[in-house]
């Protein structure tokens, strides 16, 4: 059997080839979807785990600020408390004995360069 051909316009042209040159186009063509759509799996599941990391150290961000803000909070209320001519003993976390005299405050002001 013969090749089959097509003239138009004057132009010979050959069936076989064309059927052959789409056939390779259109397996070329699903190569490069299916590569894609690999491409984009990957991409997306590097996003996710960038995004979960992100969220993860945002949340401990969060919490040690959420403690920080507490310890600060604690800090102002003992320091009106002892403003206000309460007793610094009551704020003190070290037990010691009452009139003893070795109190220690574990702030004792600025220090100044003599």
């Amino acid at each position: 059997m013969s090749n089959p051909t097509v003239i138009l316009n004057g132009d010979q042209i050959y069936c076989d080839e064309l059927i052959r040159e789409n056939a390779r186009l259109t397996v070329q063509h699903e190569a490069d979807v299916a590569r894609l759509e690999a491409c984009e799996a990957r991409l997306s599941e590097a996003v996710n785990d960038g995004t979960r990391e992100a969220l993860e150290a945002c949340g401990r961000a969060q919490e040690r600020a959420r403690v920080a803000e507490a310890m600060l909070a604690k800090a102002i209320k003992d320091l009106h408390f002892v403003m206000a001519g309460g007793d610094p003993c009551k704020v003190c976390a070290k037990v010691c004995m009452m009139g003893e005299g070795n109190c220690q405050p574990v702030w004792t002001g600025e220090k100044t360069e003599d």
